[in-house]
Order: C-alpha cells, then structure tokens, then sequence
C-alpha cells in the first residue's frame, strides 16, 4: 500500500522543463479573422521527424467559440503560412512548399474540398493580398527585374543564374542569410481565372523591402482600386532607411509617392472612407530604432499630423476603429504590449488595455472592433486569442484564448516564476529587467546565475515566450536566471533607446553589471557562482565582458562581434553600424575601435563556448572564428561550435537540440564544479 502511494506521489510530482520538451511544443501563429469576425485561421506547426524542418497546418476556430471546436484545414507535409480570409469570408488562402521548395498559393473553399494551387511563380510568394472583389491575388514575388512577371522569362533567368558566380554592382548585394544581387520582391496581380499575372512595382527596387514590415507594409483601399506599398526611396539601400508609402492602382498604372519623410514610414492603413490615410513614422533618418510615431493625413499624403507627439512610446500595429473616428495600435510599454486608442482629429493618447499577456501579430477584422493575436508570457508559450471590447466595458480591450496548446503540453512540468528587477545607473537613472526563479524557489535561496544578454541593441527581454533562449530551460538547472534590459532596450522610453549610441561597451555595460549585482543583492543569485550569455549584439557583449571583468565562471557568446571595425566592412545592412558608431569605419575608425572587443583580448581570461551560423551575413562566421582563435591563442578554455546549414538564428529543430545541449552543457560544467575544476575538466 505505501510502494502504491509512493508511486502515484511519484507520478503526480512536476518534473522539470527540458530541451526536448521546448522543441516537442506546438507553436500557434499567423492569426488572420474573417471579414465580419466570426471565424479565426491561424497555423500549428510542429518539428518533423529527424528535426530537419517545421512542417505545419492551417486550423480554423470560431471568434467566440471554444478551442474544442478547432477544425484543422490542411494535412499535408508542408510548411503553410499567412492564411488570408476572401473578402466574403467563404475562402482561405495560404502559402505552402507543397509543390515544391518554393511557396505558392492555395485556396481552400471552407464548405470543403481540396486546396486549389492558385499561383505558380518561379520566385514563389513571400506576403499575399486578396483583390478587393475576390477574383485576384496580390503578392509579392522574386523576380528579375528585366523579366517583371513573365514567368518563362524568370525561369530562363534562374537558371542561367545557377551556372554562373555571384555578381554585384550595388549594396544591398546579400540579406541575412540569402544573396540579393539578381533578384528583386514585385508586388503582382495574379488573376484567379487563369488570366496573365501583371507587375505593379516594375523596375530595380524591393517592394516591401526585405525584412521591414512585410505584410504590414501592404494595403487596399476601401473601394479596391489602388494598393498601398512600401520602398525605399534612396539609391542606395544598404545605407538608408527612408522607406516611403507609394499609392499604384490595381489596374496598373504610374505608383504615386503617398510620404515623404527622412525617416521609415509604414505600415499604411487608409480610413474606412478612403479620405484619409494613417501610416507609422519615424523621423531621424538612418536610424533603424526611431520612435514610431502614428501619422494621419489626406489621402494624397497633403496635411500630415503626429497624432503621438505627446506620448513616449513607439507604435508598431495601426488599426482604424469606431467607423474611422479612432486610431488604435500597440506599443511595449515595459515587459508588455498594450493597446492604445487616439482620436484620427487629434487629441489625447488613451491606455484601452491592461493585459497580463504580451500581445503580437493582430488582424483585425473588417469593422476594426475585432482582432485575432498570438498571446504569450515567459511561462506560458503562444496561444491565439480574439482582442475584443471586455464584458461590461466597450472602451476597454481584453483578450480571450482561443488555443490551448501550451497548457496541454506544459501539463505537469514545474516552470519558473518570473520577478521584476530595477537598479539605479551610474547616471541615476532607474534600469530594468526581469528574473526567472528555479521552480520551488523559496526566499532567501541563493541560487547559481547565469545572465542572458538580449541582441539588437534595440530589442529587450519582455513578458513573452521564447523558442531560441528560453529562459525556463535554465531555471530548470536550478539556477537563477537574470534578463537585463540596460540602455539601448525597448520598453522604457526614447532616450533610453537612444543611449546605447557610440557607447556600446560604456553604459550598457555598466547597466547589466548594475541589474546583476541588484539580483545578488536581492538573495536571488550566488554571486561567485555565475555564467553570462547572449547572441548578436549580446554575443558582443559577452566579448567584451571577457575584456573588463573576470566575476563570470564561463561565458557564451553567440553570433557576436569581435571586432567592430572589421565587422563594418562585413554586415550587409550598413545603415546599422554607420547610425550606432557616428559614421562609416573608415571616416570615425577611432569610434569603431573603441567599442571593439578585440583590443582587450590581453585581458580575457574566462573559459568561453562560441557558437555561430555559417550563413549569417549579418555578423559573419568569421567573427566566430576570431573570437575563438583569440581564446585559444591565449590558452582559455573554449569550444567552437559552428552550424553549416544557419544563419543568424539557429533554427531547425534538430540543430537548436545541439545548440542547447551545448550550452547548457558548457555552462552546468563551470557551474556544478568549483572554478578550478571546471577549468582543468576535458
């Protein structure tokens, strides 16, 4: 009887989140809501077997129903995406490879059927629109720009391409992980009757440009007629972001300049009369990380106003709302996002939110009081969710869950618990960040660290779920987990943002220190027991922390710089370093060197995994590699880890197993033994 009772307590015991528990999860995405709001699509996608890729499906849910009465769409062995409602709300469409590597369109009749293949482009599909009468598509495809839509043309194209080096006259030549020197995005209409596909964007420009806003840089006016885009304006695109609102109509015809600021502008959204148009802006330019501010004016772009000067947060979805008198869109305020609402004539920023969960990725429906959203926290990974007016409070928005996944599959595993942190700067100023507690932490149990430093330097550790590092995979191990956001972090104001600028090892540095020692101070960490970690611009962190201080037992550094100067001349989005250093390397090579971690490799001293993509063009392999020849000339302990088939991010499921084991690996290594140990260790 008690071996009985034993073993039941035994079972009913959480056990701890593991690598192959995050990687088996479900991941809910791509929320679209159907015209008048009464269904929601959005896709699943789930490791394949062997964990080379995501293969996924389309489900479908209504707004107000329950997540029982999910249907699933799709079947196949594919990855989908981008599932659109037709404007009566009777079709799908989607992007799937299930034809092959490139994606193309499928539409699916939701009375029943087989997907139909609506497109066949020898680029593929990238974002999609549906014609406002539902007998067209509007996408975005590769192609060469000498060929515009003429399929035939492309193919011939390509594969003279494939026999041939790469060849480039211009910047921005390479992206992330693919070369761009042959081919451009075009914004085409492809007829569903079988009619020829035309170009609204011919010419030598990306339309939207590469990584920007995507779909959110496309719209149609109200009546159909004339599509909204986004391109940048200057020449020379691997040194601005002045990216502009053009106005084409969908007949075809001359594209019209809607905006003309310094800045990026985006993210267009005309009123629901057409009379107007609202659009995102930021107005310094070559700064990728300007304020967002929400912008209305006539249709033609005449009469602009900054409906946001008085707020100190930075848009990023716009919506129209209550028949085109409100403006509403989300911003980070802190860990979350919220919602806000503002008169289109002017007038007060109104707070219309206070969720628990972080809010990405609206579609709203037709009359803009309804929108699907992907919801998450730091426990909790994404779900869909319906955005809509709260019970017994129309001016105030609550988000109500349409999916369960994570809970189902987080069902008996203990997770950690999730604190604020704040210091004081050396400057005065309050900083902050977050903690993540081992499961079953009590207070007054000092537990090993381990610091995650985020990238950008414009980005932050928010209230969300995270499928690269998951902080709950180390408080798992029993450690504390410390998520600064030093200056240069979103969330907390503009000059706080700004602050990382030509001072990247300074005051961001001193910060994470600062959050670290509150976390220590607080009884939450062990201060001699403690390990550092970050990818990107946090792997240059991680780089230059080996250079200034010797408190950590081992560090990780991801896709980091080594040397700043060098990396210039490497990047690809040269707008970037030129905006963060004061210039281009060879006309400020004083502040370039400054800021590099390569003038202090005399100092380093802690043992050191370095890991990176062979694929990234945005910090090169050979950043890595430097980083770890550095190490081992010096006769640190380190390990190289490189992954041939990645880019910045390391993304298969079979590679982020590798990844995290290593990590976590290299870091229980330095933290379960005392320093000595883990340093003569194999």
């Amino acid at each position: 009887m008690f071996t009985s009772l034993l073993l039941v307590a035994l079972a009913a015991a959480p056990r701890p989140f593991t690598v192959d528990d995050l990687l088996a999860l479900e991941r809910a995405g791509d929320p679209a809501i159907s015209p008048d709001g009464a269904l929601v699509a959005y896709t699943v996608a789930r490791a394949a077997p062997g964990g080379e890729k995501l293969v996924s499906a389309v489900w479908v849910v209504p707004a107000r129903g329950p997540a029982a009465a999910a249907r699933r769409l799709t079947f196949g062995d594919e990855t989908v995406a981008a599932p659109a409602f037709s404007p009566d709300g009777r079709r799908i469409a989607f992007l799937s490879n299930r034809r092959g590597s490139a994606r193309q369109v499928f539409v699916l009749d939701l009375a029943g059927g087989e997907a139909a293949q609506a497109t066949d482009l020898p680029g593929g599909v990238s974002e999609l629109l549906w014609s406002a009468d539902g007998k067209a598509l509007l996408v975005t495809s590769d192609v060469d720009p000498a060929c515009g839509a003429d399929a035939a043309c492309n193919r011939r194209a390509t594969e003279a391409a494939s026999k041939a080096p790469h060849a480039a006259t211009r910047l921005l030549f390479r992206h992330w992980n693919e070369w761009r020197d042959r081919v451009r995005s075009h914004l085409l209409v492809v007829p569903l009757d079988g009619g020829a596909v035309r170009d609204l964007t011919p010419g030598d420009h990306d339309v939207p440009p590469s990584d920007r806003g995507g779909r959110r840089d496309l719209a149609l006016s109200p009546d159909g007629q004339l599509v909204y885009f986004v391109k940048v304006s200057d020449p020379v695109e691997a040194i601005s972001t002045n990216g502009d609102v053009y106005a084409v109509p969908v007949a075809g015809g001359e594209a019209r300049r809607i905006t003309t600021g310094e800045g990026w502008d985006g993210v267009p959204r005309p009123s629901p009369d057409g009379k107007r148009i609202a659009w995102l802006s930021m107005a310094r330019a070559g700064y990728e990380a300007d304020r967002l501010r929400v912008m209305v004016a006539d249709a033609d772009g005449k009469n602009a106003r900054d409906l946001t000067a008085t707020v100190d947060v930075s848009a990023q979805e716009l919506w129209w709302a209550r028949g085109g008198k409100v403006l509403r869109f989300t911003a980070l305020v802190g860990p979350r996002h919220q919602v806000f609402e503002v008169d289109a004539a002017g007038g007060s920023v109104r707070p219309i939110s206070r969720l628990s969960v972080n809010l990405n990725a609206l579609a709203v429906a037709r009359d803009g009081e309804l929108a699907a959203a992907t919801v998450d926290t730091l426990t909790a990974p994404p779900e869909i969710a319906l955005v809509a007016p709260a019970p017994r409070n129309d001016r105030a928005l609550a988000a109500t869950t349409l999916t369960a996944l994570g809970a189902r599959a987080l069902e008996g595993i203990a997770l950690g618990s999730v604190r604020p942190l704040e210091a004081t700067g050396k400057d005065g100023a309050t900083i902050h960040g977050l903690v993540v507690l081992p499961p079953g932490h009590r207070d007054g149990e000092r537990h090993p660290a381990v610091v995650l430093v985020h990238g950008g330097p414009q980005g932050a550790w928010i209230d969300g779920w995270s499928f690269r590092w998951n902080p709950l995979l180390y408080a798992a191990r029993g450690w504390t987990v410390v998520l600064p956001n030093p200056r240069g972090s979103t969330g907390y104001g503009q000059a706080y943002e700004d602050a990382v600028r030509n001072d990247w090892g300074g005051l961001p540095y001193d910060d994470v220190m600062r959050l670290t020692d509150a976390a220590v101070a607080a009884g939450l960490a062990d201060g001699a027991r403690m390990c550092a970690a970050g990818a990107s611009y946090g792997g240059y962190m991680v780089n230059w922390i080996n250079g200034q201080t010797d408190r950590f037992r081992c560090l990780v550094t991801h896709a980091g710089d080594f040397d700043t100067h060098a990396a210039y001349y490497d990047t690809e989005e040269l707008w970037f370093p030129e905006w963060e250093m004061g210039g281009p390397a060879y006309e400020n090579a004083e502040a370039y060197d400054r800021w590099s971690p390569r003038r202090f490799v005399s100092r380093w001293k802690t043992p050191t995994l370095v890991t990176h993509g062979e694929l990234d063009f945005r910090v090169t392999v050979t950043q890595g590699l430097s980083t770890f020849t550095a190490l081992q000339r010096r006769g640190i302990p380190s390990k190289l880890l490189v992954f041939p088939d990645e880019g910045h991010w390391i993304s298969k499921p079979r590679n982020a197993k590798v990844f995290h084991e290593e990590v976590l690996g290299w870091i229980e290594r330095f933290l379960a033994a005392g320093p000595a140990q883990a340093a003569a260790a194999p």
